[in-house]
């Protein structure tokens, strides 16, 4: 789809309505050879392996034919473009220098990090002003990229829905036609996958069980309360009775035989592995899995065409779904001039054509509303989108433990869930320290 004139003209009448646009006669910010306002993209390179980052430099390229004259967004190269564990430790010793670039996408837990030290624009402003462009975007989609106080510290490039991969021939097997809608039919289904020789469901001791812990606590009517608040302030989890629960009933699986003999790896590949295999009637994730796993050439021939995808059981099949925008565009610049050339870039990148060419390059999901029409002419992957229309329908949403959690939890649970499912700690014990460690390791 080509960007259209009247799109571009509506951009740029909003944003000289809105804050970002108001800013225009302050300036101060650099301009290009062609009296451009010049702003740095440091996720924006060409990459032959990173779906993401080359939707990005192509977005860019868009932009700056869209905006000649006017606004222009310069690539920078960047070996700490794309996920990975030392991408916050690069920009953290930016934002000591004071050298943040002025556009760049960071995951919630960076964002969590970075907004501390005061270094990241707050958009909640410019969306208060705007409210045209704030209210184009999905429910929750900004769960993930927000701050205590309620700012906005990153536009969603995605929004992802996530929920249970499940193989439709392992259920059948046992006399089931779709994925439960309660824990109770889940374990019992479980329960007769297990005595036919398969594992009813695939984890990992990290991410794919901290996905599970999280639809066990969501789907309860208090649950979606501990995820959004109290799990960021309380300093002892025990008290809490959704936690106790859903940590009690994932134990049992355990104890039951319901998840893989090397579900403490803290390796998701060792899940998906066994799930690829045919071994593992269902695996929790997103839907990225659709690409990166079930698409590749590591799955058994036809699994592809034998799955489908599910929200979470309930407890009263009051079934849920973790909805999480994992990542977003930050700006590390307080220059007012940059700021309107920013603020351009995004509107551009979460407009209806961006995010539809997004989600057909990179398989993820858009984080603004887009007629079902338009994704339906666009030819999204129908797995990997076939939770988005769910969304509205299920009695809960809520967001991943990670997202409010202190940026510890990973690696306390990976070192204290073992143990708890061993028997050599209590259930209260458990979550009192989870809670302790998870801020200790912030």
């Amino acid at each position: 789809m080509r960007i259209t004139r009247t799109v571009v003209s509506a951009t740029t009448a909003v944003l000289m309505a809105g804050a970002l646009g108001a800013c225009s006669t302050l300036k101060g910010g650099s301009t290009n050879a062609a009296g451009e306002i010049e702003i740095t993209c440091a996720t924006c390179q060409k990459s032959t392996t990173d779906p993401f980052l080359q939707f990005n430099f192509e977005a860019a390229q868009r932009f700056n034919a869209a905006n000649k004259g006017k606004y222009h967004v310069k690539t920078l190269q960047n070996a700490n473009a794309g996920s990975g564990d030392a991408r916050l430790q690069y920009y953290q010793r930016l934002a000591l220098a004071n050298d943040l670039p002025d556009v760049f996408q960071l995951n919630s837990a960076e964002i969590k990090s970075l907004s501390g030290a005061g270094k990241l624009h707050d958009f909640a402003p410019d969306l208060k002003a705007d409210a045209t462009w704030a209210a184009s975007f999905q429910p929750r989609a900004f769960d993930a990229l927000s701050g205590r106080d309620g700012q906005r510290w990153a536009i969603p490039q995605q929004q992802d829905p996530i929920g249970i991969y499940y193989n439709r021939k392992l259920l059948t097997s046992v006399g089931y036609d779709s994925f439960p809608t309660t824990w109770d039919d889940f374990e019992a289904m479980a329960a007769k996958l297990k005595g036919a020789g398969a594992t009813p469901i695939a984890l990992d001791g990290d991410w794919a069980t901290l996905l599970m812990w999280s639809n066990l606590i969501g789907t309860q009517p208090a649950g979606g309360a501990f995820l959004t608040s109290e799990i960021a302030t309380s300093k002892d989890w025990s008290t809490n009775a959704a936690a106790v629960t859903a940590t009690e009933r994932l134990r049992g699986w355990h104890a039951k035989g319901y998840v893989n003999a090397d579900s403490f790896s803290g390796d998701f590949q060792n899940a998906a592995s066994k799930y690829l295999a045919g071994k593992a009637a269902a695996v929790p994730n997103g839907p990225w899995f659709v690409k990166t796993n079930l698409k590749s050439a590591n799955a058994a021939p036809g699994l592809y065409d034998g799955t489908d995808v599910a929200p979470s059981p309930g407890w009263d099949a009051g079934q849920g779904l973790i909805v999480v925008s994992g990542a977003g565009w930050v700006s590390g610049t307080s220059d007012r001039t940059k700021l309107e050339a920013v603020g351009a870039f995004v509107r551009f990148t979460s407009s209806a054509d961006e995010v539809v060419k997004q989600a057909k390059a990179t398989g993820s999901n858009p984080p603004v509303k887009v007629p079902a029409a338009t994704v339906k002419a666009a030819g999204l992957e129908p797995l990997s989108s076939r939770l988005v229309t769910q969304i509205p329908r299920v009695a809960q949403t809520f967001p991943h433990a990670r997202v409010h959690a202190p940026g510890g939890i990973d690696a306390a649970w990976k070192n204290l869930w073992p143990a708890y499912v061993k028997g050599e700690i209590d259930t209260k014990a458990f979550l009192s320290r989870l809670a302790t460690e998870s801020a200790a390791g912030s």
